[in-house]
C-alpha cells in the first residue's frame, strides 16, 4: 500500500511538475514592435555584396540604373530591441549583416526577424549566408553563392555561375547564362534554362530538370526525377523515385 502511494506522489510531482513549466511560458516575449530601418552605400570600388543574415525574408535585385546598395528592412523585434542591422565597406567588398540576437526562449506568436529588400547594381558578385526564410535572388550579372539553412530559394536571370547549399525548402533556378551547382537537403527543385552545366546532390524531393545547354550530373537520394533537352546526363546515384527522361544531346550514363 505504500509502495502505491508513493508511486502515485511521484506521479503527481512529475505532472505539478510539467505544469510549472508550461506556466513558465507565460513569461514569453512577443516580437510585435515593428522598426524600418534604410541602408545606403555608393558601390564605387566594390566588385561584391557579402549577406550575413539570421531569419527573414531577403529579396536581392539587381539593376542597371543605380551605383549605390540600398537596403530596406522591416525589423520585427522585442521591447529590448536586440538586433544587428549595418551596411560597410570591407575592402573591395560591402558586407550585410541582419541579424537578431534573441531568438531563443519562448515566443507568443512569431519570433524575431528582419525582412529585408536589397537594391544592387547589376555587376555585383553576391555571396549569401543565410539562416531561415525565403529568398528571391533576380538580375544579377555576375556569380552568386549561397549557403542557406532553410526557407524557398528563387533565383533567376543570372549572368555568371549559382552555387547553392541548401538546407531545405523549395528551390527554383532559371534563366542562368554560366553553371550550376546545387546540393541540397529536401524540398522540390526546378532548374530550367541554364547554358552552361547543372551538377546536383540531392537528399529528398522531386526534381524537374529542363532546357540545359551543357550536361547534367545528378547524385539523387530520393524522389522523381524528370529531365528533358540536356546536352549531356550522368546520373551517379538514383536512389528512389520515377525518372523521365527525353531529349539528352550527348552521353547518357546511370550508375545505380
Amino acid at each position: 500500500m505504500k509502495l502505491i502511494k508513493s508511486i502515485a506522489l511521484l506521479t503527481a510531482a512529475i505532472t505539478l511538475s510539467g505544469c510549472v513549466f508550461h506556466v513558465g511560458s507565460s513569461n514569453a516575449r512577443s516580437a510585435d514592435i515593428h522598426l524600418q530601418e534604410s541602408l545606403t552605400i555608393t558601390s564605387e570600388q566594390l566588385n561584391m555584396l557579402e549577406v550575413e543574415s539570421g531569419s527573414g525574408e531577403l529579396v536581392i535585385t539587381g539593376s542597371d540604373n543605380v551605383t549605390e546598395i540600398t537596403v530596406k528592412a522591416d525589423i520585427y523585434t522585442d521591447n529590448d530591441k536586440n538586433y544587428d542591422l549595418s551596411l560597410k565597406k570591407v575592402g573591395s567588398r560591402a558586407v550585410l549583416v541582419a541579424k537578431n540576437n534573441s531568438t531563443s526562449g519562448f515566443w507568443n506568436g512569431n519570433s524575431p526577424s528582419i525582412d529585408l529588400h536589397v537594391t544592387v547594381p547589376k555587376s555585383l558578385a553576391l555571396d549569401i549566408d543565410d539562416g531561415s526564410g525565403p529568398i528571391e535572388v533576380k538580375n544579377i550579372n555576375n556569380k552568386v553563392t549561397i549557403d542557406d539553412g532553410s526557407g524557398s530559394l528563387l533565383v533567376k536571370n543570372i549572368q555568371g555561375d549559382v552555387t547553392i547549399e541548401d538546407g531545405s525548402g523549395e528551390l527554383q533556378v532559371s534563366n542562368v547564362s554560366g553553371n550550376v551547382d546545387i546540393d541540397d537537403g529536401s524540398g522540390e527543385m526546378s532548374i530550367a534554362d541554364i547554358s552552361g552545366s547543372v551538377k546536383v546532390v540531392d537528399g529528398s524531393g522531386d526534381m524537374n530538370i529542363h532546357h540545359i545547354g551543357g550536361s547534367v550530373t545528378i547524385d539523387d537520394g530520393s524522389g522523381d526525377i524528370d529531365l528533358s533537352d540536356a546536352g549531356g546526363l550522368t546520373i551517379t546515384e538514383s536512389g528512389s523515385g520515377g525518372l523521365k527522361v527525353k531529349d539528352v544531346k550527348g552521353e547518357f550514363n546511370i550508375d545505380s
